[in-house]
């Protein structure tokens, strides 16, 4: 296997793990959290934050930004080359950068809240800010989520038009 075959398919994977994470938050952690007394919720979702920094994440996370550019410039002269220069710019920009610009700093003043300080009503209104719909965090989570598909499906697409040329 060549060496840009190779990046294509471990950016790839790496991509759809994200992605992975993304729709799962979507699809069963938000409406399990939604499912709690408001402070559980707070105190879940602080947990989360704490936890999802960990170098397994980093890796899905931080290794298809490298990955997919590189991909894309070794496929430089292709068909694959625009479908690699989109993914790669939905995965910086869709997932990277809409998580450090919108999402992360959401998560980071919830995690200033003292729970235990709070009452449920201040701790639901909290709730409703952070995570209710049409909230600021779920509407750059739809679009990390959604940008991250879209990066995953490019990939595939550029896979299998190797594979017709081939």
């Amino acid at each position: 296997m060549t060496v840009e075959n190779t990046l294509l398919i471990i950016g790839g994977t790496l991509s759809g793990l994200l992605a992975g994470v993304f729709y799962s938050f979507n699809v069963a952690v938000v409406p399990s959290l939604r499912s709690l007394k408001p402070k559980e919720h707070i105190t879940a979702m602080q947990a989360i934050n704490l936890k999802i920094k960990n170098p397994v994440f980093f890796l899905s996370f931080f290794g298809p930004t490298i990955l997919l550019p590189v991909a894309a410039f070794l496929h430089r002269g292709t068909t694959q080359f625009p479908l690699l220069v989109a993914a790669a710019v939905l995965h910086i920009i869709g997932s990277n950068g809409v998580t450090a610009g919108g999402n992360i700093p959401l998560n980071e003043k919830l995690d200033k809240v003292d729970v235990s300080a709070i009452s449920e009503a201040e701790a639901e209104r909290i709730r409703q800010e952070f995570q209710g719909s049409g909230s600021a965090w779920m509407l750059f989570h739809n679009i990390r989520t959604l940008a991250s598909i879209a990066a995953v499906v490019l990939v595939f697409i550029a896979c299998l038009t190797k594979v017709e040329v081939q």
